[in-house]
């Protein structure tokens, strides 16, 4: 079991009203010596790369600051897309869990979310190859991934509603996470909880794999925050039913990686 080395917030915090936070959060001047803020979003951008990790700690910084680095922003790019893949995954599988969707064909699972994603999503690069490759990279921050997204999604849906005086900057995923780390944990740990707990029809492990999941500290005096369940669509159902049995894509063929910590 690996837990990541996050330090605690000083005091419990459990999160009631988002429009507040957004609105105030958003109003002051990205702090980026939160000590929790850091930490998690190298965890989440390089979770099974240490040496990474630690450079990133050192990059992120002077690139936030306004620093020139071609090379670090097209890789920051690169991980906003595949973030993109590993939200919608996380976020269809407990779409289908809470909706009780394909119980007689084992239930959600993994590549049924993909599956479902290469054939519906509207945005390019959605293949079920780019998008297998995208949740084998974080899948074991996954949980923190799709909090991360939801934020994001959230924000702007608030924002067209009524202003918060946003610029572009501020609604990307990195930044939301330096901005909103206790809200992305909040909901990260109703996501873990749920990808831990839930174990498909006939299967012998839940969604998210315990052994090399980077899970919340326990101590980390945040209060859970559950996602919304969306409904999925009837057309969705339609493709899901359509799926043959057993079509996993690259599932079946996909060889694991070993894990570094």
């Amino acid at each position: 079991m690996r837990v990541m080395v996050i330090p605690p917030f000083p005091r419990k915090i459990k999160i009631t009203n988002l429009e507040s936070l957004y609105r105030t959060r958003l109003s002051l001047r990205l702090d980026l010596r939160t000590s929790a803020a850091f930490p998690l979003l190298c965890y989440m951008g390089w979770p099974n790369d240490p040496a990474a990790r630690e450079n990133a700690m050192k990059m992120l910084p002077r690139l936030l600051e306004g620093g020139k680095d071609p090379a670090a922003a097209k890789h920051l790019a690169r991980i906003h897309k595949a973030w993109r893949h590993v939200a919608d995954v996380v976020h269809l599988q407990y779409d289908m869990g809470h909706g009780g969707h394909q119980k007689r064909r084992g239930g959600p699972s993994v590549g049924k979310a993909i599956y479902l994603l290469s054939k519906t999503a509207k945005t390019r690069g959605n293949r079920q190859a780019n998008a297998w490759k995208s949740w084998e990279t974080y899948k074991d921050v996954a949980h923190l991934i799709a909090a991360a997204m939801l934020v994001c999604w959230d924000i702007q849906t608030k924002h067209r509603q009524k202003s918060l005086g946003l610029e572009l900057q501020q609604l990307l995923p990195l930044r939301v996470v330096l901005t909103f780390p206790e809200l992305i944990i909040a909901v990260g740990l109703a996501f873990e909880k749920c990808g831990l707990a839930y174990v498909p029809k006939g299967g012998t492990e839940p969604m998210l794999n315990p052994e090399t999941l980077w899970r919340i500290p326990p101590d980390i005096n945040v209060a859970p925050l559950p996602p919304p369940i969306r409904k999925i669509r009837p057309q969705d159902t339609a493709v899901l039913n359509a799926r043959r049995a057993g079509n996993r894509g690259r599932a079946k063929r996909h060889e694991t990686t070993p894990v570094s910590v």
